[in-house]
C-alpha cells in the first residue's frame, strides 16, 4: 500500500487539489477531493488504486 498526503484548498466553486511530488488537480465539491487525489496518484504513477491511500488535508 503506497500513502500519499494531498492539501486540499477551496478556491471559488472548487477545490484544488495538490499531492507533493505527483501534481496537481481540482474537485467540484469537498466529498469529491479524496477521489480526485486518488485517480490522480493512479494516472501519474500508473498504480492499481485499490494500493493507494491518500490522506487529505483541508486548508
Amino acid at each position: 500500500m503506497a500513502d500519499y498526503t494531498a492539501t486540499a484548498i477551496r478556491e471559488g466553486d472548487s477545490w484544488v487539489i495538490d499531492v507533493p511530488g505527483i501534481g496537481t488537480t481540482h474537485a467540484d465539491t469537498l466529498d469529491d477531493v479524496e477521489d480526485m487525489a486518488v485517480d490522480l496518484v493512479t494516472a501519474m504513477t500508473h498504480a492499481d488504486p485499490r494500493e493507494i491511500r491518500v490522506q487529505v488535508r483541508i486548508i
